[in-house]
């Protein structure tokens, strides 16, 4: 069933798949549901895991070689060809995975997106 957790204020909390729009409840420790995620080529899907860190979602501290991965994944799943409002929605997740790699880079962590998009 869904993941449900009660926050400190008493109220429920749920964790959803990170694909724009999606609702789908899952486990925090998982990025996407299992549609969202086969979606993606698998070297997006093992950079997630290579640049997952084990309870980061629960103290919410992602690195930024993460968050780079993980905003080009959400942009992957969120394009779709002949659609505009799409191509905008990738677009916006695009630059935010832009941001995060020179982030990655500047404090010396590497270029985490490497590989996965043109240099």
């Amino acid at each position: 069933g869904a993941d449900r957790r009660t926050s400190e204020g008493g109220a429920v909390v749920s964790h959803t798949c990170h694909a724009h729009g999606c609702k789908v409840a899952v486990p925090p420790s998982m990025f996407m549901c299992k549609p969202h995620w086969f979606s993606l080529p698998k070297p997006v899907r093992d950079a997630i895991w290579r640049e997952y860190r084990p309870g980061q979602e629960r103290d919410k501290n992602p690195s930024a070689r993460y968050m780079a991965v993980q905003r080009l994944a959400i942009a992957r799943v969120a394009f779709k060809p002949h659609d505009e409002e799409a191509a905008r929605v990738a677009a916006y997740y695009l630059v935010r995975a832009e941001m995060w790699r020179g982030r990655a880079i500047a404090e010396g962590a590497g270029d985490p997106l490497a590989g996965l998009v043109p240099s």
